[in-house]
């Protein structure tokens, strides 16, 4: 089995396809069919299924393998590193996986810098919940992680913090009050984003020995702030997952301040790659300082 061979497997659990992984790796439809079988009858056993209802998945046995695989190509990406720093040359790839406002706010940002302070490194990310990005980086579907706690599956090196603020309509009678506190929401609805950010939430309210009266849960912090515009609750988020406030929605912050943290992680510091590690420093030397 050579590294084409895993590179293609691997790339076909990432794009959900069997066209869409030929196409990024230059190969035809039925080279990609014959390269399959050809894994599969080496291993002797099937890797990947597909029927009307699920289309493609893999088998369990396949997952498996695909954390396998994922490793190997890692290993042999360590290789084409050290070669290239012999040569005198900066190659390799970086797969980061980060929520939804951390590819808003950091990744744009962190991807610009590292292209012109490293030319040849490949850089991919993956946008998903906090949730799926932990997922991502237990399978090792990603190189590097821009999380929330809990994280303590993971090492993980600490980016920023955010200052936890309270979102409210601004008839709301809270907003005339300028300071509020985990006891003064005990009676209100509470909108609260799902994957990951409601932990933090319902911690807040048990170190009162309260429990907060969630009317709604919400993927996106847009869905929320149309609700608090009708009426319909408030938001515990935090100053850098808004960039502007729409009509009649305002906040006050959380007192006393507290904090969401915002990490960086990996599963294991101590084997990380040098483009990944690149990718650290360059996050830290942009937003390191940049609490709020």
């Amino acid at each position: 089995m050579n590294k084409s061979q895993i590179e293609l497997i691997v790339r076909i659990s990432e794009t959900g396809s069997f066209t869409k992984a030929g196409e990024e790796l230059h190969m035809t439809q039925p080279a990609v069919s014959r390269t399959v079988a050809t894994v599969e009858s080496q291993l002797g056993t099937k890797l990947i299924e597909r029927d009307k209802k699920n289309g493609l998945f893999f088998t369990d046995v396949g997952e498996r393998v695909l954390v396998i695989f994922r490793k190997v190509l890692i290993e042999l990406q360590k290789v084409d590193e050290i070669v290239a720093a012999e040569r005198g040359l900066e190659i390799g790839k970086v797969h980061v996986g980060a929520y939804r406002t951390a590819c808003t706010r950091f990744i744009p940002k962190i991807i610009r810098t590292m292209e012109k302070q490293y030319p040849g490194l490949e850089i991919k990310f993956s946008e998903g919940s906090v949730d799926q990005v932990k997922e991502w980086l237990r399978s090792k579907c990603i190189d590097v992680g821009i999380i929330i706690p809990p994280d303590q599956d993971f090492d993980t090196i600490s980016l920023m913090k955010d200052q936890l603020i309270v979102l409210m309509h601004s008839s709301h009678p809270l907003y005339q009050k300028e300071t509020i506190g985990i006891p003064d929401l005990q009676d209100e609805d509470i909108l609260i984003g799902k994957g990951g950010y409601e932990v933090q939430v319902h911690a807040l309210f048990k170190e009162y020995n309260l429990t907060p009266k969630v009317r709604f849960e919400m993927d996106y912090i847009e869905t929320g702030l149309s609700m608090i515009q009708e009426g319909l609750g408030i938001i515990i988020t935090t100053k850098k997952n808004i960039w502007t406030l729409p009509d009649q929605v305002v906040f006050r912050e959380l007192k006393p301040d507290t904090f969401r943290d915002i990490n960086i992680a990996v599963l294991d510091i101590k084997d990380i790659s040098k483009a990944t590690d690149a990718f650290i420093q360059t996050a830290l030397t942009l937003f390191a300082n940049d609490d709020v």
